[in-house]
């Protein structure tokens, strides 16, 4: 029995010689990779090091137009905004839809060992040489979110916010808060307390200066400056 096989030529590029050329010259091409939206099948971490394991989602092509899915491309560096000790990271998730950018030459022992060397081999261009730059094409609406405005403003909207500060946090202006502040659990701020009624009488402790004290007492209590 005779099967027949469709290379990633066509009918078009077996016409004549320039024909011919020109098949070669694109399929040389085709092997050098430059940029690739792809989406992120796992992610591994290693204290700091960040990879992923991607697929690209363009899927090749054969010479009758039949689609040909991408293998998956593994231990590609994620990118992070990043200088010196300080660090933006937000790592991806699986099922991410992003973008890898391909290096010229091997870098497999820089990745390693941190520092400038001679790329192990002489590939160029190649699919193991990846970057992942983070994802690009949203699946879903986000449910954490840093943004600044036209006007300058930063508007941070997330379910926890858990700040780990050394020394102390500076603050200027007015914080406003809906909420309540706690100090090791206790709140020591929280909403205001209805006004107190200055106290009248004479020199002893009367029922008004009891009643004002009794009043200054509850308020302490309730924003925690006091234990009840």
């Amino acid at each position: 029995m005779t099967e027949n096989y469709t290379g990633f030529g066509g009918i078009a590029q077996t016409q004549d010689d320039y024909s011919v050329a020109d098949f070669i010259a694109r399929q040389i091409m085709n092997g050098m990779a430059t940029s690739a939206i792809v989406e992120v099948k796992a992610v591994h971490t290693n204290g700091e090091d960040v990879t992923v394991d991607v697929q690209p989602m363009v899927h090749q092509i054969d010479g009758a137009g039949t689609g040909i899915p991408h293998g998956i491309i593994h231990g590609l560096p994620v990118f992070s905004l990043r200088g010196g000790p300080c660090v933006i990271r937000i790592n991806p998730r699986v099922g991410d839809i992003g973008q890898v950018k391909f290096c010229s030459s091997d870098i497999s022992t820089v990745k390693k060992t941190k520092a400038p060397a001679n790329p192990s081999t002489r590939r160029r261009f190649d699919w193991s040489d990846g970057i992942y730059y983070g994802a690009i094409l949203p699946k879903q609406a986000a449910t954490t979110i840093i943004e600044v405005d036209g006007d300058g403003n930063v508007l941070i909207i997330s379910p926890a916010v858990k700040m780990a500060v050394t020394d102390k946090v500076d603050i200027t202006g007015i914080v406003d808060a809906s909420g309540e502040y706690q100090v090791g659990g206790t709140k020591v701020v929280g909403e205001q307390q209805s006004a107190i009624t200055d106290p009248t009488g004479g020199s002893t402790v009367d029922n008004g200066a009891r009643t004002a004290i009794g009043g200054i007492l509850s308020a302490l209590r309730a924003h925690g400056l006091i234990a009840s």
